[in-house]
């Protein structure tokens, strides 16, 4: 018996060594997850396509290409055919065959958690918060992007941010940061994605969005690939009948909301390949927007941008830069952009030149809906007759063959303003807050008597899927456990209600390889860092 005693003993120890250790990690664990990184699952479509809700990704057979739709409450199950459109080939172009359909979860995502204890947010950093009107339950965490500021004052115009601190006189516009405007554009139309064999659609494909001019100097047969022999003169005419530029989205297919009173968006990419086939190439794109021309310009050595009123061709600004010409049977890469009220040019991936311009909320407004530069009432501006006018893109070459390729047309995000709605009030007024949150008035932040003025510690928070996101715009009261310990004024989010800032997606959009099955494998070309 004492013989076997050093090894019961060592035995026990052993055992109660593995338990301790086993209790440390669980105690690590929770402390990590409770104060560092904690992960959360995406249960809506509110900030797609940056974040993604569960949804069906439709995949085309004619164009090979894939999007992801979100399910909203209407849809049960599998979605009905019919209302799929195969986007690359315009508005209203249904997608054949039925395609395939992929059901799929929410993105999961790490939120970074003990970062703003010590810094503050940025604007358009994507942040996890309690939700101020129900912070329990499984509504109770929320993600939008920081829109404004503590201590500023916001007025979301023509899509577009605008913002003063207490001691600005005048609204500016809140450019997005490159890393962030480079993840939210939202694709219009893509070269690659042809129909493979048109002539079998059910619905006649009248062709891509760019139609040709002379028609006889351009060769447009070859999948992707677009070229005129000539040097005289050709141009290539945007069709915005059929492919409109306005604030539709894919993901929004299945929902009847997220169709309905689309905005014209002239925010806009335009990008290509460009190859010479001699030297001497001039190209330009003229973007007509809000009253203006706006051209980009590349003439042998010289990268131009230039804007003017339409009506008035001497008032012109212009900034130009030297580049290299482009070679001779040589690709490169051209993107002409203009955002946040600002133009560039960027040729293989370098910004060469750019023009920025500052207009003021109302001579956004003006310009936008036809007045230029008059003098209107903002009731008149705002009111249901104002009617935004939409752009119109006409790009020229000359001097040289040329082959285009990889071509595409993206747009912006569009934040739209929106009118209070009796469904979105779930907690009633606050006493002095009544006039606020009275359905039928306009959106916190998208009207002059409504501006969303922000006090110490409060934050201006939207969803990047606009037209289908209850956001700060929207919410209205906060609930009676948030008015009576953390802030009573509706709309806002309280520094103490944010839980950290949105890091990466490590699970993307899971889904299973069995119909019907649980998503438990996560799509792998998805992995990225929230921006």
């Amino acid at each position: 018996m004492d013989s076997n005693q050093p090894d019961n003993e060592q035995a026990s120890s052993g055992f109660i060594d593995t338990i301790q250790s086993l209790i440390v990690a669980f105690v690590l664990a929770m402390t990590f997850r409770g104060y560092v990184v904690e992960g959360f699952v995406i249960p809506t479509g509110s900030m797609a396509p940056t974040l993604l809700g569960q949804h069906w990704l439709a995949e085309s057979n004619q164009t090979t290409t894939e999007v992801a739709v979100g399910l909203d409450d209407s849809s049960r199950g599998r979605p009905d055919p019919g209302r799929l459109e195969d986007h690359s080939l315009g508005r209203g172009q249904p997608l054949d065959d039925r395609g395939v359909l992929k059901g799929r979860l929410g993105d999961r995502i790490l939120v970074c958690k003990y970062i703003w204890p010590f810094f503050q947010p940025d604007r358009f950093d994507v942040a996890v918060f309690k939700n101020p009107t129900l912070p329990d339950g499984p509504s109770g965490n929320y993600i939008k992007r920081v829109i404004g500021l503590p201590d500023e004052t916001v007025w979301l115009v023509d899509g577009d941010v605008f913002a003063k601190g207490d001691d600005e006189p005048e609204f500016m516009i809140q450019r997005k940061p490159e890393h962030v405007q480079q993840a939210t554009w939202h694709e219009v139309w893509n070269s690659d994605a042809a129909p493979i064999a048109p002539e079998q659609r059910s619905r006649r494909w009248a062709g891509p969005p760019w139609t040709t001019s002379p028609s006889s100097d351009w060769d447009t047969g070859q999948r992707g690939r677009w070229t005129s022999r000539g040097t005289d003169p050709v141009m290539l005419d945007w069709d915005v009948a059929r492919y409109p530029l306005d604030d539709w989205t894919d993901y929004n297919m299945l929902s009847p909301v997220g169709q309905r009173n689309l905005q014209p968006v002239r925010d806009l990419r335009v990008a290509a390949s460009i190859t010479p086939e001699t030297s001497g190439l001039n190209t330009s794109l003229d973007l007509k927007a809000d009253g203006h021309v706006h051209r980009f310009e590349i003439d042998g050595s010289t990268a131009s941008v230039s804007m003017w009123p339409v009506n008035d061709t001497e008032d012109v600004d212009v900034v130009s830069s030297t580049i290299d010409p482009l070679t001779p049977g040589h690709a490169t890469a051209v993107v002409f952009q203009r955002v946040d009220q600002r133009m560039s040019i960027r040729l293989n991936g370098v910004e060469v030149v750019s023009l920025d311009w500052n207009w003021t909320p109302l001579e956004r407004l003006s310009n936008a809906t036809g007045h230029h530069g008059r003098s209107v009432p903002v009731s008149e501006l705002l009111g249901p007759g104002a009617r935004t006018e939409v752009a119109s893109l006409v790009w020229t070459f000359s001097g040289s063959p040329v082959t285009l390729a990889s071509m595409s047309m993206d747009r912006d995000l569009y934040y739209r303003r929106g009118q209070l709605h009796a469904r979105s009030m779930k907690n009633p007024a606050n006493e002095g807050f009544e006039s606020l949150v009275q359905p039928g008035t306009p959106g916190y932040g998208t009207h002059p008597d409504k501006l969303a003025v922000l006090g110490s510690g409060e934050y201006f928070v939207l969803g990047d899927n606009s037209a289908r996101s209850l956001d700060s715009r929207l919410w209205g009261a906060p609930s009676p456990l948030v008015e009576e310990q953390i802030n009573p004024r509706p709309f806002i989010v309280d520094r103490r209600l944010l839980i950290g800032k949105a890091w990466m997606v490590y699970y993307p959009a899971p889904h299973s390889l069995k119909r019907g099955g649980m998503g438990l494998i996560p799509d792998f070309g998805r992995f990225r860092f929230i921006r």
